[in-house]
């Protein structure tokens, strides 16, 4: 019992919340046909991500379990660092909800500047010249060279 005291809680939160979303994404995946005439159905995407997530979260638990086991005690959370994650994890829910009323370059745009300075503390400057570029290069090649449609925004893009 000792152990699972000294276990650092919240990569342990962590860990389930990472396997209840791939429980959830694997729910989902299942309804999806695995398999069509053509290969890959829009099942089976969703369906390895779940067991991926599954699979990573629970050898995240692993790890922890050994690690105190061989170290006897855990080292403390690193709070700052939580903060950057947060800031990443905060990009990307702003980038999901904005997706189909401003479209996926505006959207991108937003999560790729809220990256490089919520998690790689750069420049407003430096993030709007990443943000840019990337958005650029996705629409470009994407858009225009592999012709997937993706959601435009009110301004066509």
């Amino acid at each position: 019992m000792g152990v699972w005291r000294s276990l650092n809680k919240s990569e342990l939160v962590a860990a389930l919340l990472l396997i209840g979303v791939g429980v959830f994404v694997l729910m989902h995946a299942w309804d999806w046909p695995y398999l069509t005439a053509d290969g890959p159905g829009p099942g089976f995407f969703p369906l390895w991500i779940g067991i991926c997530i599954i699979a990573l979260a629970a050898l995240l638990v692993v790890l922890q379990v050994v690690h105190t086991i061989n170290q006897g005690a855990v080292s403390a959370t690193n709070w700052a660092g939580a903060g950057r994650v947060l800031g990443g994890w905060s990009g990307l829910m702003l980038c999901i909800a904005l997706l189909q009323p401003a479209g996926f370059v505006v959207s991108f745009l937003l999560l790729v500047m809220i990256l490089v300075m919520a998690v790689f503390r750069r420049t407003f400057l430096s993030a709007l010249i990443v943000g840019v570029s990337a958005s650029a290069g996705f629409w470009v090649l994407f858009v225009k060279l592999l012709r997937v449609q993706l959601p435009a925004g009110p301004w066509g893009f």
